[in-house]
């Protein structure tokens, strides 16, 4: 009995994978026990003062301190996956709760949208 999840969550979690990861698809219930309860502006502000960016050379990614989305704090995404044939690569990491854009790879590093603060998080 070492790292069960409780039945609730079990049944949250497969009512979410039957509905194609889609957050907005289900019940608010369901929602919160997924992605939990939404972090308030003051937090959410404190989070942001914290986090650090280390800008790389150029072929690797800048390196982040904490991974989230910038305008609702959540840290769960949904990815694409690579959405162009092989030798190309085309990569969009979108918040769960808000599907705001938070990273982006497009043959290139991957760019996070807490790199760019002074364009309002904003990736493009």
């Amino acid at each position: 009995m070492i790292n069960q999840k409780p039945k609730s969550m079990n049944l949250h979690a497969k009512f979410f994978y039957k509905h194609f990861g889609e957050i907005n698809e289900v019940s608010r219930k369901t929602k919160k026990n997924i992605i939990g309860k939404k972090m308030n502006k003051r937090k959410l502000k404190k989070r942001l003062d914290a986090v650090v960016v280390t800008r790389n050379k150029y072929p690797n990614s800048a390196t982040i301190s904490d991974y989230f989305c910038p305008r609702c704090g959540c840290d769960s995404t949904k990815s694409t996956g690579n959405m162009a044939e092989y030798p190309e690569l085309y990569v969009q990491d979108h918040c769960l709760r808000c599907r705001f854009l938070v990273s982006e790879a497009d043959n290139s590093p991957t760019y996070f949208a807490l790199e760019f603060p002074e364009h309002g998080y904003a990736i493009n």
